[in-house]
């Protein structure tokens, strides 16, 4: 097949036959085009992909432990995240710890468990029996300061398109069901102060690969606000690019709300790019928070907005969050917008 696959122009027909292979085979297969020096080539690409998706999307015990193992045998770290998404989608919660408990020392075992555990608590399957070990595995690892349990916020999060990539929430305001502000609010004395560089950490890939844009503010206020005393002109005060012209759309919001919507971004990224994935959205969407909220989020108040003006695409990827912080001396503000 290898042989044949070089030449190709049409993978559809050893799509087709694979469908019918058994894992062993699948498996053998996968490790074969993980090991060949040209393996860049579209058409290996395309099928080690459908290989992996075979393995690693039924629910299979010894698929899911084949997919394991083409995966910590050479595969790209972008491919291993995948892998570790696919197998959080398809498979049960002991099969998952098995595979996470007997996981070979190494970077792509370590890359492999560290994303898995991730996409699992975002799908709401229990990490405990293994949690332990991985906190100590994960020194140093880029995910290693994230929580291995689900966060406050994140009962909104959506769940996983077929296995393989994330479905967000719909920017700017998905199924949100609150109405736009009217109120005019509170016009505060203000000043701008340092902009946190992780407060856009969940929008990276709309400005790094996309054609995204983004705007991030903290304000300080010489008199405290209440919620309440927020509204269309106390946003307008606050000079941001993004709201020049008008056209603002304001929403309050809760906090699982806000978390989806950043979440979506950073997982499914903007109009050309694919996003961080799972795990690693789901460490740019806490790193954006934890940025807007100033470290915790309790006590904060939320909205969400857009604006009909020449700053926001209004395309499909838009994003405006708001953060009152406690006591209402500072509001910190992250907007974003992409276009194909």
């Amino acid at each position: 097949m290898l042989a044949e696959l070089r030449d190709c122009s049409d993978v559809q027909p050893y799509w087709t036959e694979l469908d019918g292979w058994p894992s062993d085979q699948l498996e053998a297969l996968g490790h074969a085009l993980v090991e060949l020096p040209d393996s860049a080539h579209w058409a290996f690409d395309s099928v080690l992909n459908r290989v992996l998706r075979l393995l690693a999307l039924k629910r299979d015990g010894g698929r899911a432990a084949a997919a394991v193992r083409v995966a910590v045998g050479g595969l790209a770290p972008a491919a291993v995240r995948r892998v570790a998404a696919m197998l959080a989608q398809a498979q049960r919660e002991q099969v998952l710890v098995s595979q996470l408990a007997g996981l070979p020392d190494g970077d792509l075992g370590t890359e492999l468990g560290a994303c898995l555990l991730h996409e699992m608590i975002l799908r709401r399957k229990s990490v405990t029996a293994v949690a332990d070990a991985w906190t100590r595995r994960l020194a140093g690892h880029p995910l290693a300061d994230l929580p291995l349990h689900a966060l406050p916020g994140e009962t909104s999060v959506p769940m996983a398109n077929h296995g393989s990539g994330w479905q967000g929430t719909e920017l700017p305001f998905g199924p949100s069901k609150v109405d736009p502000i009217t109120l005019a609010g509170t016009v505060p004395a203000l000043s701008r102060g340092s902009t946190p560089p992780d407060m856009t950490a969940a929008v990276t890939t709309w400005l790094t690969e996309s054609n995204g844009r983004a705007e991030a503010a903290v304000f300080t206020f010489a008199s405290p606000l209440t919620p309440d005393e927020v509204g269309v002109r106390t946003m307008a005060a606050l000079g941001l690019d993004c709201l020049a012209g008008g056209g603002l759309v304001l929403r309050q919001a809760g906090l699982d709300e806000v978390v989806a919507m950043v979440f979506g971004a950073a997982a499914n990224g903007g109009a050309y790019d694919h996003g961080l994935g799972g795990a690693y959205g789901r460490a740019a969407t806490w790193r954006s928070m934890d940025a807007l909220a100033g470290g915790s989020h309790v006590g904060c108040a939320w909205w969400i907005f857009d604006a009909a003006n020449d700053w926001f695409y209004r395309v499909a990827w838009d994003l405006g969050v708001v953060c009152l912080r406690p006591g209402g001396h500072v509001m910190a503000v992250l907007a974003a917008t992409d276009s194909d």
